[in-house]
């Protein structure tokens, strides 16, 4: 008896031999014949199956060859006792010509028994492709972020797409372009890391250029918010912060069109009600009364019911803080001594400029006949303004109120028109010296006279209500005008101009 390893070997080379055979040439036409159905068409990598068949009776019990007409094997099977029908599977090429598919039937001792009728099988070589990007929904400021595409053959096809993926932005501008590697099952993928230079929506956008063989596809849009937290919503606040020292506590969401609110937490605990988002962004001012490291936090609820937080680790310093400055400077005279007192007239207009040591804003406030718009003070009335500029301080700086004295007498009545400045005027010449109208900017009438050289000047009044005077001889006048005040607001007016001709 022969040994089971020298069995084997001889069979091996029996499996050789009739391999062999079949590479030089078809085998020839066997006098039972089989049937074979199964696709005429199919994609490079896809799978097809063929089903082989006995005519009327079972398959001989031994091998199925399935052979192309240059006699290359696709597909070998072991055919088992009393089986009617055995499936051929393979994967359809990439490359070459059509296929002419023949199954043989071989007994155990490969003596051929059968044959079946032969199938064309055409190559399908557009392949449709999907493609799909994938990226986190939140990415942080900074930090590398994994995009990937996948590029999925369809239709059935295992093939698995090669080339180039071009990355874009939301303007159509190209950001990368790699390289697919296969992945199986019809599918390749490519990635990109991508750092978020600054906070903000980033939309992008993926085309798979084709290979000749699987078709090109573009991706939907896949949007990416950056953030400062690498979440929807970041906090922004002072590192170190001041015991007694009011801080701003900036919350900021992406997207801006989030609708909803925000709270704020100082270790975990709430420190505000709900401060509704406007425009992307919730703000808190609030003052730390403990020293030492403390967690900030801030946390949104939508409308719509969906949630996020972030926090923030800061230092908390005790005091006493240093009090702030404020430098209050009016244009051409300069800065405004806190506790002092000012003289402005009616109808003055102020617009201060306003430093701080802590850099944070200063806002007026004013009792009395003035008004205050940003830092602009108007003074409306004679009387006695108080004018306040606080400052809420920030940093190591605790916030400050200076105080200002403004005493604002009458105002001074101008002409609209003003009469020639003193000196020579040319004789026969009319000089226009008051409007057809109010003559100061009172809104009142000045009386004119000439009050000496009478005889040298006239004042003449035409019907359209203007005033015009001139030399009628050589000589020298005088020339006045005068105005009543208006009560305590404005005060009464005179003008005189001496000429000579």
């Amino acid at each position: 008896m022969l040994s089971m390893k020298k069995s084997l070997a001889l069979a091996a080379a029996a499996v050789a031999l009739v391999a062999g055979s079949l590479a030089g040439a078809a085998p020839a036409s066997a006098a039972n014949s089989l049937n074979m159905t199964g696709p005429q068409s199919g994609t490079p990598g896809q799978t097809v199956t063929y089903q082989v068949s006995g005519a009327g009776s079972p398959l001989s019990v031994g091998s199925l060859i399935l052979i192309d007409q240059n006699n290359t094997q696709w597909a070998n099977v072991s055919v088992g006792v009393g089986a009617s029908t055995v499936p051929m599977s393979f994967q359809v090429p990439s490359s070459g010509s059509p296929l002419q598919l023949t199954a043989y039937n071989y007994d155990v001792n490969y003596v051929l028994m059968g044959q079946t009728n032969t199938i064309t099988l055409s190559f399908d070589r557009n392949v449709p492709t999907s493609t799909q990007i994938s990226a986190p929904n939140n990415a942080r400021v900074g930090t590398a972020t994994k995009i990937t595409v996948n590029v999925q053959s369809q239709n059935g096809s295992s093939y698995s797409p090669t080339g180039n993926v071009i990355f874009r932005d939301a303007s159509g501008n190209v950001v990368s372009t790699n390289g697919l590697s296969p992945n199986g099952a019809g599918q390749s993928y490519a990635y990109w890391w991508w750092t978020p230079p600054s906070p903000g929506t980033y939309v992008f956008i993926a085309n798979y250029q084709g290979d000749g063989i699987a078709q090109a596809s573009t991706s939907q849009q896949d949007v990416v918010f950056a953030s400062t937290s690498g979440s929807n919503i970041s906090l922004s606040e002072p590192g170190t912060m001041t015991v007694g020292v009011p801080v701003l506590l900036t919350a900021t969401l992406i997207p801006r069109s989030i609708q909803g609110s925000v709270g704020f937490t100082f270790n975990g605990a709430p420190i505000s009600a709900s401060v509704p988002i406007v425009n992307g962004v919730a703000t808190f001012t609030w003052t730390p009364t403990v020293a030492g490291t403390a967690t900030m936090g801030a946390n949104f609820t939508t409308n719509g019911g969906q949630s996020g937080s972030t926090t923030d680790k800061v230092t908390i310093v005790a005091g006493p803080a240093q009090q702030d400055n404020i430098a209050l400077t009016q244009p051409g005279f300069g800065v405004w001594a806190p506790n002092a007192t000012y003289q402005l007239g009616v109808g003055s207009v102020v617009p201060f400029t306003a430093a701080t040591s802590s850099g944070a804003p200063v806002t007026l406030a004013v009792t009395g006949p003035c008004t205050v718009s940003g830092l602009t003070l108007t003074v409306n009335a004679s009387g006695q303004c108080n004018l306040k500029a606080t400052s809420p301080g920030g940093g190591t700086y605790s916030g400050v109120t200076f105080g200002y004295t403004v005493n604002t007498g009458p105002g001074t009545q101008v002409p609209i028109v003003n009469p020639p400045n003193s000196g020579h005027i040319t004789k026969g010449r009319s000089y226009k010296i008051a409007p057809a109208g109010p003559d100061t900017n009172a809104g009142q009438l000045i009386s004119w006279r000439v009050t000496a050289g009478r005889s040298v000047c006239k004042i003449s009044y035409p019907s359209d209500g203007t005033v015009y005077f001139k030399a009628v001889k050589s000589g020298s006048c005088t020339l006045t005008g005068t105005a009543p005040g208006v009560g305590s607001t404005w005060a009464p007016l005179t003008i005189q101009r001496s000429y000579r001709t």
